[in-house]
């Protein structure tokens, strides 16, 4: 289950690992690990991806302080983010021998310090976080085992060290990923953690109100987890509301509002809770700067952001992604998406062009392109109000997305099984989100009956919501089952990021009960 860590927890896996390059460093009075003015100046321009900057300014570093270790970091850091980002295989290639290099210089630090480990740690964590995006999975497992070892031997040595909290924090998230029926894996890497213990270390960090205002830096990456956790695996919207906040402050007092990465994260976090307005404000308020490295992602979700509204010049920015990026991940789903566009402006031949374009472009590791391909295969050709009011729900436009289902005959728009399947799913989503649980729950039950054995993740998805619904309701007993029904279910699409939220949501079940 290494090989998992890809879904549609995108945010949450994705972007665990993007932000997992800025767990930063405290000021420390050794010249060997010196967080100084001129780290912390590359340190913004590398968080702004303007690495051009950021190098020119860390070369300044290395020839005034030979000593100083943090530039060895720093640079990786710009490695991680251009390979993560950019996703260019030729690139990879180019730059993975930084990695043994850059360790080599690590290891002659002071070895009584907890930067010595920490350091290390982090370039093993970084590297397994890019071959994991490029398919080296057991690499990768091998790199983290690495990382976690010497984070443990820190933490032990060094217990009220916070960068190592950060540290522990995302291998420990990681680990709960992982199945019961997959602890094997843990055993045979010998490791152990769950999604909570990572989320404690975390808030250790938020929780930091001393004096040294470089830990602002690591409370600006811990905050963003806390909120991603908080909207992707325990759907509390107000906690992930009230993290974002705190993030977009401390990141306004770095001067790092505008960051690609502060956009990135905030967006996502929008988009997912419903605030698609909100959110697609903050991606038009991006700026383009050439000294940038280019993050074309962001088009791909602003042409998302536009299309939850039923605006279609989604289209031009979700073909300049499509266009521009060089990677693998996404691409299908992207086509996809213009494939919606061609049949909602009622154009089914181009619809099916563009479809059968997604079977011949892009990969298949993530949740979204799976869905895709798998769309494409089956060669079905979506409801218009169905899909219509799929894509208000995705926005937070509940009210719109039901009068679509309410104000069309329903004869007009289901013609087989599964539309009938999808709209017993809409209905009990929309539901669910405008508080209506009764009703919620009647058709979640419906949906799961009717589409437990069907090659579809609606019902997979609404076992998954009504074990939401119980839990949120103290039913304890009813959320662990549903939980459980939503981990049974096979399904091809969206079936890793549905069994990691209910296995979040098992684990969840689990605290409260010990609690009680």
């Amino acid at each position: 289950m290494i090989g998992n860590f890809h879904g549609k927890n995108a945010p949450i896996i994705r972007t665990i690992l993007i932000m997992g390059a800025f767990l930063l460093f405290i000021s420390s009075a050794r010249s060997q690990y010196f967080f100084n003015d001129r780290c912390r100046e590359a340190y913004r321009n590398i968080f702004s991806l303007q690495f051009r900057e950021a190098e020119k300014i860390l070369e300044i570093e290395k020839k005034q302080e030979p000593a100083n270790l943090i530039p060895v970091s720093l640079e990786n850091y710009i490695d991680f983010l251009t390979l993560y980002i950019g996703e260019e295989k030729s690139v990879f290639n180019k730059l993975i021998s930084n990695k043994s290099k850059r360790i080599r210089q690590l290891e002659k630090g002071q070895k009584d310090s907890p930067y010595y480990n920490y350091c290390l740690a982090e370039i093993y964590l970084q590297w397994a976080f890019v071959r994991l995006k490029f398919g080296d999975y057991t690499l990768a497992a091998l790199d983290i085992r690495k990382a976690y070892k010497l984070f443990s031997e820190n933490d032990s040595r060094f217990p009220g060290f916070l960068p190592n909290k950060s540290g522990l924090g995302i291998i420990h998230i990681m680990i709960g990923f992982i199945p019961d029926n997959y602890k094997w894996i843990k055993d045979i890497l010998g490791m152990d953690g769950s999604i909570d213990q990572g989320m404690d270390e975390f808030r250790q960090v938020v929780a930091y109100s001393g004096p040294d205002k470089s830990i602002i830096l690591l409370k600006i990456e811990a905050s963003f987890y806390l909120a991603m956790m908080s909207a992707n695996l325990q759907r509390n919207k107000l906690d992930a509301k009230t993290m974002l906040n705190e993030l977009e402050k401390q990141a306004s007092e770095e001067q790092l509002q505008l960051s690609p990465l502060i956009i990135y994260v905030a967006s996502n976090i929008l988009i997912k809770n419903g605030s698609n307005d909100e959110a697609l404000e903050i991606l038009q308020s991006r700026s383009s700067c050439e000294n940038n490295y280019p993050f074309y992602y962001l088009d791909y979700l602003e042409g998302l952001a536009r299309l939850n509204r039923l605006d279609l010049s989604a289209e031009g920015f979700i073909r300049r992604f499509v266009g521009n990026f060089r990677g693998q991940n996404y691409i299908r789903s992207a086509i996809q998406k213009l494939a919606w566009i061609a049949l909602l402006n009622g154009d089914t031949i181009g619809f099916h062009n563009r479809m059968n374009q997604v079977k011949n472009n892009g990969a298949s590791l993530v949740d979204e392109d799976k869905q895709a391909l798998y769309e494409a295969i089956s060669g079905a050709v979506p409801s218009v109000i169905l899909l219509r009011s799929r894509l208000l729900f995705d926005g937070g436009y509940y009210n719109l997305a039901l009068k679509e289902l309410m104000d069309n005959s329903i004869k007009s728009y289901i013609h087989t099984r599964r539309d009938f399947i999808e709209y017993t799913y809409r209905m009990g989503r929309i539901y669910h989100e405008m508080g209506v649980h009764t009703k919620a729950i009647e058709y979640y039950k419906q949906t799961i009956q009717r589409g437990k054995f069907e090659p579809y993740y609606f019902s997979c998805a609404a076992a998954l919501q009504l074990g939401l619904i119980y839990e949120n309701k103290g039913l304890y007993s009813q959320a662990d089952s549903a939980f459980h029904v939503c981990l049974s279910i096979d399904t091809p699409q969206y079936k890793t990021s549905l069994g990691q939220k209910a296995k979040a949501g098992l684990n969840r079940l689990k605290s409260k009960k010990s609690e009680s």
